[in-house]
């Protein structure tokens, strides 16, 4: 419960915000929103089907004996996305619906503000909003409480329900309305756990009990997933198709252990263990391995590409495999590193890949034979080459198909290619190239077993020495340039729009002017003005070195730090990427 969960003036100016909502707002000011920012972040997500279950006839009730109030119930999952909507009136609806209030919309902090959904997830506890205590201007109309949703076998946040009305202030009967409907629904998460998943929790408990403290311990299960505090840090929940792809076939009751790379590029050691009577429900224990240690292919040392992201590659009968990053970070080399996984460590990539079959999405309409194929008869020919390459590489394990800028493909092609990795890919090695953060990117991303996630060139801080060194090695063999540290920081600095491919064009425009030693003078006006620090305020220079040195002090715990800086993690990440830490 709230400390003061209906308490402060309905409408307050800045100076006197609960201490709450005062955080919150400090929070969204740090994640760079402005009043007026417009929510757009939709993702579509159905939300755990478990949560959906317990949660639907509690609310269908609760909406019931609301009815005639104006009041609107929201269900969102523990991300902050709405899942659900009770309206019983056309006119709060259609108003909620212009702000964005709809299913499948993401209404963390983050991304709205101080909110009844968001702000019960970052406080994991009930809070009720007033109307002028909202951050952004355009929900100030409304006024409402939120409550988390825990698991009470687990202690896990796994939703949130928020009342909402069309009012300055927050009704008192929201709060215990609210509350009575989440004891509910959290009665009906341990009725509705099915034999499989008790199961799976007592065999996590138990290896979280038998493990170091500092160990990732993972459960999962069908719809269940249980992490451990160092799991939550360690393993994105993108990594846990592939975690359960290498659980497949393992028999109830045996372990197995193999080393893996997760979306982040850290190799690890997974040792698994298959629950029995727990269905393919598993629990794993992971482990961070040396860099040094790690047998998988990787990118060749110094290349400008290379990285950690790039280790390991699809094996023959691997499936489907998503690359996916900003333009011009390296995403087609990824790929191609990820196919070719005979060469060895230090070798360049194999761009003629034995019996790889590599599509364009940009070259639909073709110039060929002499005679330009276009519209319909382009995408005939392309839709063509693909039923022929996936033909192939079903009858030959050694064969691959690469379909690069895949979420440019014409609607009537992106189709085919979607059935082709919702298919599982047959026997096919399929790897698609897309776009982060397009819709028909996410969508064919999702479709496939596996994603790897190319980091954006600012986000590769540690790293740009080496990248800058590959660079030079590429446009200057002989190895007669230089650049100093200073030009290197100024570089280093400069968030990249075009990542690799914008430094490799600075640098050989560099290399031109240059008398053997590149100098700041040597780079772009743009590239000089656009360096971070020059952009900087006092304050948020301020605030980049506290965060550095939190993370510095932690050994680089993003948890640890953030709890350090008295932040949530989502908040912390949201600087970290805004000051490009």
């Amino acid at each position: 419960m709230p400390d003061r969960p209906l308490g402060g003036s309905a409408s307050c100016g800045a100076q006197d915000l609960r201490a709450d909502i005062a955080r919150s707002w400090q929070r969204s000011v740090m994640c760079g929103l402005e009043p007026d920012h417009a929510i757009t972040a939709f993702t579509g997500g159905p939300g755990s089907a478990a949560v959906r279950r317990a949660a639907g006839p509690v609310l269908d009730a609760l909406a019931r004996h609301t009815a005639g109030t104006g009041v609107t119930l929201l269900l969102g999952d523990r991300d902050g996305v709405i899942v659900d909507r009770w309206s019983d009136t056309g006119a709060a609806e259609r108003a909620l619906e212009r702000r964005g209030v709809i299913p499948g919309m993401l209404y963390s902090e983050e991304q709205a503000g101080t909110n009844g959904l968001g702000t019960a997830l970052e406080l994991g506890r009930g809070v009720a909003i007033h109307g002028a205590e909202h951050f952004l201007e355009s929900l100030k109309g409304f006024s409402c409480y939120g409550h988390p949703i825990r698991h009470p076998l687990t202690g896990r946040v796994e939703g949130v329900v928020d009342i909402t009305g069309v009012q300055a202030t927050a009704n008192p009967l929201y709060l215990p309305l609210v509350v009575r409907a989440v004891e509910e629904i959290e009665r009906r998460l341990v009725e509705g756990a099915r034999v499989e998943d008790l199961r799976l929790m007592s065999a996590y408990q138990q290896a979280r009990r038998r493990s170091r403290s500092d160990a990732a311990v993972v459960g999962l299960g069908d719809e269940l997933a249980l992490a451990d505090p160092a799991a939550l840090d360690l393993v994105d929940p993108r990594d846990h198709p592939m975690l359960r792809g290498l659980a497949r076939g393992l028999a109830a009751g045996r372990s197995s252990t193999t080393d893996a790379v997760l979306v982040s590029g850290a190799p690890v050691r997974v040792e698994m263990t298959r629950v029995e009577g727990a269905g393919a429900g598993t629990v794993f224990r992971i482990d961070a391995v040396a860099v040094a240690s790690r047998t998988a292919t990787g990118p060749a040392a110094g290349h400008p590409e290379a990285g950690s992201w790039g280790s390991g590659h699809v094996a023959p009968g691997a499936g489907s495999v998503a690359v996916v990053g900003e333009p011009g970070s390296g995403v087609t080399t990824a790929a191609l590193r990820l196919i070719d996984g005979a060469g060895g460590a230090g070798e360049p990539v194999a761009v003629d890949v034995p019996r790889l079959t590599l599509l364009d999405a940009v070259e639909v309409d073709a110039v060929e034979n002499g005679a330009v194929e276009n519209g319909a008869d382009g995408e005939r020919v392309w839709g063509g080459r693909f039923a022929d390459a996936l033909r192939d590489a079903e009858r030959d394990d050694a064969a691959a198909v690469l379909v690069e800028h895949a979420d440019l493909l014409p609607e009537p092609l992106l189709r085919r290619v979607s059935r082709a990795l919702a298919g599982g890919a047959g026997r096919a090695r399929l790897v698609v190239t897309v776009r982060t953060g397009t819709g028909a990117g996410e969508a064919l991303a999702a479709l496939c077993e596996r994603r790897v996630a190319v980091p954006p060139l600012r986000e590769r801080q540690s790293e740009f020495p080496r990248i800058v060194a590959g660079v030079l090695a590429e446009l200057d063999p002989d190895g007669g340039t230089r650049v100093p540290p200073g030009v290197a920081t100024v570089l280093a600095s400069y968030p990249w729009p075009g990542n690799i491919t914008e430094l490799r064009a600075v640098l050989a425009a560099a290399l031109r002017s240059s008398g053997g030693t590149v100098t700041v003078d040597d780079l772009p006006e743009h590239v000089r003005r656009g360096a971070t620090a020059a952009r900087l305020t006092g304050m948020e220079r301020a605030e980049r070195a506290a965060i550095v040195a939190a993370l510095a002090a932690k050994g680089g715990n993003k948890r640890q730090a953030a709890e350090e800086l008295g932040i949530s993690r989502t908040t912390l990440y949201a600087r970290m990427r805004t000051l490009k830490v």
